[in-house]
């Protein structure tokens, strides 16, 4: 009996094919790193925002500074995971390590010991890719801070 999965992704459709169950679930164990790979080609066959057109977008939210992006808004606003999201957003192509982020909230003047929970939430989700310790956004991460961006502009109208 053969067995076929098809997950959706935001750059198309991957198919996984096996001749039994614990052949898909040899395959879907493995799936985290592929998609890492995939997302990795696929963003660097993507042109990336110019500097300039991402300072405007993100002017009131984000300022950067010789330490790095640091988020202007209050808690109220936004969440820690949003937060992260902003400062991993700003800092590309850099990939950020867990302490950098840390040291990127706390500046920011939101201090947060789980900020190392929610880089786990946001890689199960898709939204972060880890590379040798670091992370930095995955495709679907970008999307996900440019709508969050989208729609803070929007309250502010």
């Amino acid at each position: 009996m053969k067995v076929r999965v098809v997950i959706k992704r935001p750059f198309g459709n991957i198919e996984l094919e096996g001749e039994s169950l614990d052949e898909i679930v040899e395959g879907l164990q493995s799936f985290p790193e592929w998609l890492d790979v995939i997302d990795r080609l696929v963003l660097s066959a993507t042109p990336q925002e110019e500097t300039s057109s991402v300072e405007e977008l993100l002017r009131g939210v984000v300022v950067i500074s010789k330490e790095g992006p640091l988020i202007t808004l209050s808690r109220e606003k936004i969440s820690d995971k949003e937060a992260i999201g902003l400062i991993l957003y700003v800092g590309e192509p850099k990939a950020f390590e867990p302490k950098e982020v840390g040291r990127l909230l706390e500046l920011s003047g939101r201090p947060s010991s789980g900020f190392g929970a929610r880089l786990s939430e946001m890689r199960r989700e898709g939204l972060v890719i880890k590379e040798d310790g670091a992370y930095r956004l995955s495709i679907i991460g970008r999307r996900w801070v440019e709508d969050l961006v989208k729609r803070l502009r929007k309250s502010e109208v």
